[in-house]
């Protein structure tokens, strides 16, 4: 009778033995860890990974999931919050995409001597220089009479020299409602136009002859034996001066500004042919002669 409640007490503890997991060779490091089936702990290296999100969907702290992970993909949180970081980074499109920039510059017009549109990095540059280098000399608001007769003396006295003991060319010059010219306003008149050199005189000091203009034409235009060919050549210049200021001009006369020396004057001297037009303009031609 005693004998069968030992037996069964041995059986019990037999059955107690059997179902404890005291077997470590058949112990998994970590249950229902990975959703790709049992990994066994002695096969698969230990990795620490940061755990983030749902603790309860990332119990299993050290286990890498190796079905999962790829050469260029590293899974390193799993559950709700998780982060793939790809390898193979693509360059950032600056043109595309969140981080386009895009810059567009307007249409600024100036409207005068310079123009510049900006847009398609396209700038025009449009200016224009409006310069006058002739030797005319003279006030604005001339008449038509008096540009006709500037612009037909300045082709004739274009190169022509008057011959003294130092050659000087000639300048057109014209006074607008300046007539009539006299001894008396023939300073205030052209006083701009003439230079006085160091040495000399002011103005005011020097001396005016009014001479017949056209003694000075007659003198360079009739011949003489002794011409050469120059002496032909600028006659005919001194002629074609001649005519043009007689078509163009009437009243006219001729000075002379210079130092009075004895009766006459000397050193550099200004000369003077100067006419009037119809509507009252004063035009004539200015040069220096030297005498000594």
């Amino acid at each position: 009778m005693s004998v069968r409640p030992a037996a069964h007490l041995l059986m019990s503890f037999a059955v107690l033995l059997a179902c404890s997991p005291s077997d470590p060779g058949t112990t998994d490091a970590s249950t229902g860890a990975t959703s790709t089936g049992e990994t066994d702990a002695t096969t698969t290296p230990t990795t620490t990974a940061p755990t983030t999100g749902d603790a309860s969907a990332t119990a299993d702290a050290t286990t890498s999931d190796a079905t999962t992970s790829d050469a260029t993909t590293s899974d390193a949180t799993t559950g709700d919050d998780s982060t793939t970081t790809d390898a193979t980074t693509s360059p950032v499109d600056t043109t595309t995409g969140d981080e386009t920039t895009t810059t567009t510059t307007g249409e600024t017009t100036t409207t005068g001597e310079t123009t510049t549109t900006s847009g398609d990095d396209t700038t025009t540059s449009d200016t224009t220089t409006s310069s006058t280098g002739d030797e005319t000399t003279g006030d604005e608001g001339l008449g038509p009479d008096a540009e006709a007769a500037i612009d037909a003396l300045e082709l004739v006295v274009d190169g022509v020299l008057w011959p003294s003991e130092s050659d000087y060319p000639w300048i057109v010059f014209g006074l607008a409602d300046a007539a009539p010219v006299t001894v008396d306003n023939l300073k205030e008149l052209v006083g701009p136009l003439v230079v006085v050199e160091n040495g000399e005189a002011p103005l005011e000091d020097q001396s005016i002859e009014e001479e017949p203009w056209e003694d000075i034409f007659d003198k360079m235009t009739t011949p003489q034996d002794w011409w050469t060919d120059y002496e032909i050549m600028r006659a005919e210049q001194y002629q074609a001066i001649h005519d043009t200021l007689d078509a163009h001009l009437v009243n006219l006369k001729m000075f002379r500004i210079g130092e009075q020396s004895g009766n006459w004057l000397s050193g550099a001297i200004d000369m003077f042919v100067i006419g009037e037009t119809a509507d009252g303009d004063l035009v004539g031609i200015q040069t220096i002669t030297v005498e000594t």
